[in-house]
């Protein structure tokens, strides 16, 4: 919801929006200029331009190529890219405007879709254990598709519009925003695909972090008279139902026993943006009082946080800043396990919002 928001407030304010990724080199290309890639950035583009894209980014070469979909397909992904998973050899992405969920092969060709009708809702968030493939559906439904294929197997109900789905154990974790009316987390057993308990968390539930057997929630939170939230995160103990609110922040991923956050707030009157970055030691319970950046980086103080993400292979983190007034191509800074730069570079894209990393080749 919040990424939605944000793409439709920048359409208005642009009034016309150029649907183009440049290459490395400057120009609009058609031909990937990275083999083998170990990342995969999902661009969800602007709002209604149907200009989504994949970025393919090479960890040791430090090259990145945009048009990754384009360049296999003759086309772009369409209208809004919302999730990319990393699954059983093959990326599986879901497109919110355009309603359907694809699967590809990792030099971007897709292989099959499977489009969502109004009734079913437009699709999500993605989460993927064995033979399936989950899909959270506005209509308030989880849709199981077949990995192999995407046929449909079967919907659970849950909540109003539904966010973020993750994994945890047998049993499956969906986050119920309801468009800042809701406020509940859906436990769905996997066996039965059948919901078996409902836990209520903070206003506008959006994602979970798992670290080890915990799970966090992050919320948005109610929206005040200039659309900023206090952005709670949660502990949850999904046996118990027992909730916890933990801190504040906007984004979070966990590594090796800690949360790496971001608290990056918006004033959507002035477009001024204040970013804070801290970690939360698993263990102990506790919020570190130092930023875990060490280089200090001027972009990552005062431009909105899009999206965060590390490398589960070596912790390495990779934050993606949206672009000015979330219509040009956004930046990304991979950052060490120890918090200095290691690269900054063009995402290729408008608006990074996600990204999956495969074991190089």
């Amino acid at each position: 919801m919040k990424k939605v928001f944000r793409s439709a407030l920048c359409a208005c304010v642009a009034g016309f929006v150029l649907a183009s990724c440049e290459s490395e080199n400057g120009g609009s290309s058609l031909v990937p200029t990275v083999s083998n890639p170990d990342v995969f950035i999902l661009c969800e583009g602007v709002y209604q331009a149907n200009n989504a894209d994949i970025s393919a980014y090479r960890s040791d070469s430090m090259r990145c190529t945009g048009e990754y979909y384009l360049a296999q397909n003759g086309r772009y992904l369409g209208d809004t890219g919302q999730d990319i998973l990393y699954h059983g050899g093959y990326l599986y992405v879901s497109v919110y405007g355009s309603s359907y969920v694809a699967m590809l092969d990792l030099e971007g060709k897709e292989l099959t879709r499977y489009s969502f009708s109004a009734e079913e809702g437009q699709p999500r968030y993605l989460a993927a254990d064995g033979d399936y493939l989950y899909v959270t559906l506005y209509s308030g439904q989880v849709a199981k598709l077949l990995a192999s294929d995407l046929s449909l197997e079967g919907y659970a109900q849950v909540g109003s519009n539904p966010e973020g789905i993750v994994v945890y154990g047998r049993q499956l974790l969906v986050a119920n925003s309801g468009w800042g009316y809701d406020n509940t987390v859906t436990v769905i057993d996997m066996a039965s695909f059948q919901p078996v308990k409902t836990i209520t968390v903070a206003w506008n539930p959006q994602q979970f972090v798992i670290s080890g057997d915990s799970v966090y929630l992050l919320a948005n939170g109610q929206y005040d008279e200039n659309w900023i939230c206090d952005y709670p995160v949660q502990h949850i103990d999904i046996t118990s139902g027992e909730v916890r609110t933990i801190g504040h922040a906007t984004h979070a991923v966990a590594y090796d026993g800690a949360l790496y956050m971001c608290s990056s707030t918006t004033n959507w009157s002035t477009y001024e943006t204040t970013n804070k970055f801290f970690t939360y030691d698993v263990a102990s319970a506790t919020i570190g009082e130092e930023c875990f950046l060490q280089d200090d980086v001027e972009e990552l103080a005062s431009n909105s946080v899009y999206m965060m993400e590390v490398n589960p292979m070596n912790g390495e983190l990779y934050i993606g800043l949206s672009g000015a007034k979330f219509v040009s191509s956004g930046m990304i800074h991979r950052i060490s396990r120890d918090g200095r730069l290691i690269h900054r570079f063009d995402a290729q894209g408008a608006n990074p919002n996600q990204a999956v990393f495969v074991a190089k080749k």
